[in-house]
């Protein structure tokens, strides 16, 4: 059977439930409370302001490398040169006036090994503005000369022709017989044989001042008498002068005249004696 409560119970358990909800539901006016900003740290402005002052210090350093004089070369070191004079170097490496980090080694290099008399170059770079230059000349060691048009060279132990500069005294003479000279300009390099020839012959006969040379008969060179003597190439150097020497003894004790000697392919000898 149901029961009923009293309806006066009820009513009170629902002021209860009313009582506990409003009571766990509070409200505060936010607005009522003071608000505070606290300042905080700018790192992106700090770093602008770094990069900045950087900047300008990067500049300041730049302008006192590339505008301060104490950075521009004003002369040059030069050793190692006896026949290129120290002003042809200064002017072929074309530096004065230049800042010292403008300068590259191998670019001047080469345009010091541009000049006639140089066979290689060295340059060192040091700061603040020291620019030194070693050079190594090509030395003429024979003086060729060309009958034709009596134009002298000087020639070089490789070979290269070399435009004369005053008297080079004690050098083998090597007399260029050919119509056609065979040395036209200044850096033309001779044959290697003929550098061969001259150095055979000159080796065997040290007190020999003067030689010929033509293209047909290779080298050769006057006996006391004035004989010519054609000598070819390099072969058989030796030989060939042992056959001169017994021809030319018998010559002398006959009395005989020869217009040349000709002794290129031993052990034959050719000559013509004048009548």
């Amino acid at each position: 059977m149901l029961k009923l409560q009293p309806r006066s119970k009820r009513r009170s358990q629902r002021r209860l439930g009313a009582t506990r909800q409003s009571a766990g539901a509070s409200y505060y006016d936010v607005g009522a409370i003071p608000v505070h900003r606290v300042a905080t740290f700018d790192s992106g402005r700090l770093s602008k302001l770094l990069a900045g002052v950087l900047l300008v210090a990067l500049i300041g350093v730049f302008y006192i490398l590339f505008a301060s004089p104490m950075f521009y070369v004003s002369q040059l070191e030069v050793y190692g040169n006896t026949i290129t004079s120290s002003s042809e170097v200064h002017q072929a490496a074309d530096l004065e006036g230049v800042s010292i980090f403008w300068v590259d080694p191998e670019t001047v290099r080469a345009r010091i090994e541009a000049l006639p008399y140089v066979k290689r170059a060295e340059v060192q770079v040091r700061l603040p503005a020291q620019v030194s230059i070693t050079i190594e000349e090509r030395i003429p060691h024979l003086v060729w000369q060309s009958v034709h048009d009596d134009k002298v060279w000087w020639i070089d132990t490789e070979g290269i022709a070399l435009v004369p500069r005053g008297i080079l005294e004690g050098a083998l003479v090597v007399k260029d017989e050919n119509a056609q000279p065979l040395v036209q300009e200044a850096g033309q390099r001779l044959s290697p044989s003929i550098l061969a020839s001259i150095r055979a012959l000159h080796a065997l006969l040290p007190d020999l001042r003067e030689m010929t040379y033509q293209t047909s008969w290779g080298i050769g060179f006057r006996t006391g008498e004035g004989w010519p003597v054609y000598l070819g190439d390099e072969d058989q150097m030796e030989f060939k002068l042992a056959i001169l020497r017994e021809l030319r003894r018998r010559m002398i004790e006959q009395g005989a005249t020869p217009r040349y000697i000709d002794v290129r392919f031993p052990p034959e000898a050719r000559f013509q004696v004048e009548h």
